[in-house]
């Protein structure tokens, strides 16, 4: 008997290995498969400016764009900025805006020599800030009427990240694109609100995919919402994957972006992990690191990183 449908993703027609450069940006998802992806040794930058849920902010921070000086915001003695995550915050304003200059400058640098970069979507819900009346990323819990709700609008989206993605390729011709739509739930919008934005996400994901031929989508929301498809994947609060889950798509990415070699290469940087994470009983390390040393030798064979 069968009790779900899994899900058989295709091969890839380009492979990731540990000389490929990549950068992912966008909602708390990208920063789990992310943080799987830099464990696992590879050349990653993962969130410079945080977690970012809504594609037109993502657009926006990935542009070049010079950050709104009208933005930033001080909340509890430190500043912060409405177009980025809270955990960018300072004391001292002009060190904030010195943290964010360099981070934006990394950022662009990274896009113009990386292979492959990962946007995720996490929903089309956005606040716009009344008085600038520019849409924000984050809050910061600032009182609820500087703002107002908002449906991010699907033609603008299109247009938006035709020129984006234009303009990315004209400073990178190498660079390839993987889209993902995160299964988090927002159930805080509602269900059928969320529905609804996951709907528009995916709507602009197979827009773009057919629109550029160095677009990609990878199925990370229909892995844990039609594969997996049972609570007992998700954490306490049923809205986002457990790392069960999470390990499940991990493992997919792999399996469709990932060759055997390259595969290797992992289970032995997870090995290496593992041994320098682990604290023995009796606190002794006698071999631990000759193990460590053989397996980095191994490692580097396996990767082609000695080359």
């Amino acid at each position: 008997m069968k009790f779900r449908s899994e899900l058989i993703i295709a091969k890839s027609t380009f492979q990731i290995d540990h000389a490929t450069t990549m950068l992912s940006i966008g909602s708390c998802f990208a920063s789990e498969i992310g943080k799987r992806l830099t464990d696992a040794r590879f050349d990653m930058l993962v969130n410079p400016f945080g977690t970012i849920f809504n594609p037109h902010s993502v657009a926006e921070l990935i542009s070049g764009n010079e950050v709104q000086p009208d933005l930033f915001v001080q909340k509890d003695q430190k500043w912060c900025h409405f177009q980025l995550h809270s955990d960018l915050n300072n004391t001292d304003l002009q060190a904030l805006k010195d943290q964010l200059s360099e981070l934006r400058k990394m950022t662009q640098e990274k896009l113009a020599q990386t292979d492959v970069l990962i946007l995720t979507f996490g929903s089309v819900w956005v606040y716009r800030h009344v008085e600038s009346n520019k849409i924000v990323a984050n809050c910061h819990k600032v009182p609820q009427q500087q703002f107002k709700k908002e449906l991010l609008n699907l033609e603008e989206l299109k247009h938006q990240y035709i020129s984006l993605f234009d303009q990315l390729k004209s400073k990178n011709q190498k660079l390839r694109i993987i889209l993902t739509v995160s299964p988090v739930k927002y159930l805080k919008d509602g269900v059928h609100e969320n529905n609804l934005s996951k709907s528009i996400l995916l709507l602009l994901c197979d827009f773009l995919v057919t629109r550029f031929d160095f677009v990609f989508y990878f199925p990370a929301f229909e892995l844990v919402n039609d594969d997996l498809r049972d609570y007992r994947f998700y954490k306490e609060d049923l809205a986002h994957p457990n790392e069960l889950a999470i390990n499940y798509v991990f493992e997919k990415f792999g399996s469709v972006y990932f060759s055997d070699k390259t595969n290797e290469a992992i289970h032995i940087a997870d090995d290496i992990l593992r041994l320098k994470n682990h604290r023995p009983f009796d606190g002794i390390n006698t071999d631990k690191k000759e193990k460590i040393q053989m397996l980095e030798k191994k490692f580097t064979l396996v990767s082609g990183l000695s080359k």
